[in-house]
């Protein structure tokens, strides 16, 4: 059984190479086009943000639910979370940023407009940093338990498995308001008089989503490396189960959440799908409910074709695609307000994604890649359909 990660330094190469490409464009855009050039760095902030919550959060639950078919790969979700420190520096540097991005920190236009003053007690700069700090120390500290925990157990064996299930599911119980409160800071509040109760919980079970897709991409590269031969065509079934079902709660939440907007057809609430659906951005608008949604639902229907290989990568990587414009669909209308896709945004995402893999590598280096002293290993060794 393999035991420990080879980070290759030709993949170290790679990875800083991508990173430079990023530094690039962000380089251009400020010369450029400053404000959009903001708006991209808080988007790719997000999106990696929200593949590191979502990892931690499918970890989690495999403790609180006692899942021994995961067992094998439980080291994958641990490093997936290592984007959170980088986040929170990334969302200190946002505040030379936020005149860019959110409306409320314009004190002419806060004074001169009844709701954002209403509103002002909660949205100000200052209380809005308070908040991020507490968020990111609470998820920075409960990824440094859980992963202590598991280090710990590779030592000392199962003595802890208590310990484990009840940090994760601390941990699911202050994300679960945390990060849904940090997505209404961050992206609800670019557009300042729009709400949904719904926005939050959506995102927050969208990371789930999208993470298992960036797992399932990267434990099937790793078994191609020679790495995880054991993961059979069981556990890749558990694994699209996931993207299945996230799927058809995805689909609900989307369509809830325009169901009642469009149904009520009230002026501060359509506000936000009118521009998104028309014009410029409708393509955008669509193919986020298509990649999201329609084509994953219909493909994963049927279990045999959606376990293949070949059927998870694509289906994964579209998945990958469809976050990004979710995101962006949540971000640029409000902040930017045009839909405008060139190599600005393109090389922002290649080095964040760069440095987002230079660090899962790294983390997967420092530890054996598999939890030898799990309690459901050998479950999870023997999984069959």
């Amino acid at each position: 059984m393999e035991m420990k990660f080879q980070y290759k330094r030709s993949w170290r190469i790679l990875f800083a190479a991508l990173v430079v490409v990023g530094l690039i464009g962000i380089i251009l855009g400020f010369v450029t086009n400053p404000d959009r050039t903001w708006a991209n760095i808080l988007l790719n902030n997000y999106v990696f943000l929200m593949l590191s919550i979502g990892a931690l959060f499918f970890y989690a639950i495999q403790y609180v639910t006692n899942s021994g078919w995961s067992a094998l790969f439980q080291r994958i979700p641990l490093a997936a979370g290592i984007w959170l420190p980088i986040g929170f520096i990334i969302v200190l540097v946002l505040y030379f940023g936020m005149p860019a991005l959110y409306e409320w920190t314009d004190k002419e236009a806060v004074a001169s407009d009844e709701l954002l003053i209403y509103k002002s007690s909660y949205l100000n700069v200052t209380f809005f940093y308070i908040r991020a700090v507490f968020y990111f120390a609470l998820w920075i500290g409960f990824a440094w338990w859980m992963r202590k925990l598991s280090l710990k157990e590779d030592i000392q064996g199962t003595l802890h498995i208590e310990k484990h299930i009840t940090a994760s599911g601390a941990f699911i119980f202050a994300i679960v308001f945390t990060f849904t409160m940090a997505t209404i800071d961050w992206i609800m509040t670019i557009d300042a008089h729009w709400f949904s109760t719904l926005f939050g919980l959506k995102n927050l079970l969208a990371t789930m989503y999208y993470a298992v897709a960036f797992m399932i991409l990267l434990l099937l590269w790793l078994q191609k490396q020679g790495y995880f031969t054991i993961m059979n065509e069981a556990h890749r079934h558990d694994f699209v189960r996931y993207l299945f079902r996230f799927s058809i709660v995805w689909g609900y939440l989307w369509f809830v959440q325009f169901l009642i907007i469009w149904y009520a057809n009230i002026p501060e609430t359509t506000v936000y799908y009118k521009p998104r659906m028309s014009g410029e951005w409708s393509l955008m608008f669509y193919l986020d409910f298509a990649l999201n949604f329609a084509i994953p639902f219909l493909a994963l229907m049927n279990d045999k074709v959606a376990r293949t290989k070949t059927v998870m990568v694509v289906l994964s990587m579209l998945l990958l695609l469809g976050m990004w414009i979710s995101v962006y669909l949540q971000i640029m209308p409000g902040s930017i307000g045009k839909c405008n896709i060139g190599l600005i945004e393109i090389f922002t995402f290649i080095g964040f994604l760069g440095l987002y893999l230079y660090l899962v590598f790294i983390l997967l280096s420092k530890t054996p890649l598999i939890p030898v002293n799990h309690p459901f290993l050998e479950e999870s060794k023997h999984r069959h359909l």
